[in-house]
């Protein structure tokens, strides 16, 4: 009411508040490009985070190109809600050989949260004036995020392990290792050789490598060493320490997409059929987490949270330092054995249990769920 009753003012002397307000916010304003090379600069990259490719593919892509030259201080809502329409619209692969589809819900909701961000941290800088930030409570433009919950059951996951044999290197090694171990599939992407200790058979990430910021100690599970010992003997890349890798170690894996159609057919060739619902290799790293739950039962949680490396921000962890190294190798060896028993032929595979409604059905999209 202070600011209309000041506007309202200025127009029965004249002054066109819309004219006021961007020449006050022009002297020494950092528009939204501006204030996008800050952000990566003094933040982003400052604070080393890994986050550091999502950021600036956001910003170049949706934020910057939208209204990159409107003046951070006048940037308004409406703006806001119509980057996160047009966002949302996917976009095809181009023609050159580095261009990536673009768009959809996930990109939108990615760029809401980094403009949110890099807002919230000009504010706190004082480089901008305003005190509001346009992007906060947007979500409510966005369709709901749906929680993924997929879960192989134990005979999909053994034909997974199967097929990843015959995909070979890297991708053969990392989808059997995920399995093993339960770690995210960007951490054995990004798996460097210090962090292996096959002597101790155990695979230490540090904290500046770990998405929470703490050492994770993964114990390796025999298939796991035998696995790794194969892959650092003779797949050892000379021009850098990533473990796998498609440029010598000098970069870690990429090409997530192609290596997943590759591992349908594979699936294809041993079972008959494609499998009816859809998986990404995260979804492997939650099917260990329950199985082992199914194992331990009531009041194992701790040890799946350790297995699994959540932050635990209670004041007990802050003074229980012990790993609990020697309790989650002997889970995971225990799953390792089950998941590599001996296996029935590709017909008897199929796993029609009652956890899975598709299971031991035909292939048909039109049954495939919602993304």
């Amino acid at each position: 009411r202070g600011l209309a009753n000041t506007y309202i003012g200025q127009a029965k002397k004249g002054i066109s508040p819309v004219v006021a307000l961007e020449n006050s916010a022009t002297a020494g304003g950092l528009t939204v490009k501006a204030l996008a090379e800050r952000f990566i600069a003094d933040y982003v990259r400052m604070k080393g985070l890994r986050a550091l490719r999502k950021y600036a593919m956001a910003l170049d892509v949706h934020v910057v190109p939208q209204f990159g030259g409107v003046l951070a201080d006048l940037l308004t809502r409406e703006q806001v809600r119509s980057l996160l329409k047009k966002a949302m619209v996917p976009r095809l692969r181009g023609s050159e050989a580095k261009d990536r589809p673009r768009g959809g819900k996930e990109a939108a909701r990615t760029a809401l949260g980094v403009l949110r961000k890099m807002i919230n941290w000009g504010i706190r800088e004082e480089l901008i004036t305003r005190s509001d930030n346009p992007a906060t409570g947007m979500e409510d433009n966005l369709p709901k995020q749906k929680r993924k919950e997929r879960v192989l059951t134990l005979g999909e996951a053994r034909l997974v392990w199967r097929a990843a044999e015959s995909l070979g290197y890297p991708f053969g090694p990392v989808y059997q290792l995920i399995l093993l171990t339960g770690c995210r599939p960007g951490e054995w992407a990004r798996a460097l050789r210090p962090w292996i200790d096959l002597t101790q058979t155990l695979m230490i990430i540090p904290a500046d490598g770990y998405k929470s910021d703490h050492v994770h100690i993964v114990p390796l599970v025999p298939p796991a060493v035998a696995i790794l010992d194969g892959v650092l003997t003779h797949h050892r890349g000379v021009r850098g320490e990533h473990i796998f890798s498609g440029t010598d170690g000098k970069k870690p894996v990429v090409g997530w997409s192609k290596a997943k159609a590759r591992m349908m057919r594979a699936v294809c060739a041993l079972n008959g059929e494609r499998m009816v619902l859809p998986w990404t290799p995260h979804d492997l790293r939650r099917t260990v987490a329950t199985r082992i739950a199914e194992r331990l039962g009531v009041g194992g949680e701790q040890l799946i949270k350790r297995v699994l490396g959540h932050s635990d921000g209670g004041v007990t962890a802050i003074y229980n330092r012990y790993g609990y190294v020697k309790e989650m190798r002997a889970v995971l060896e225990r799953w390792a054995a089950e998941l590599t028993a001996d296996q029935p032929g590709p017909a008897d595979a199929r796993d029609t249990s009652s956890e899975n409604q598709y299971a031991g059905k035909p292939y048909n999209p039109a049954a495939r769920p919602a993304a």
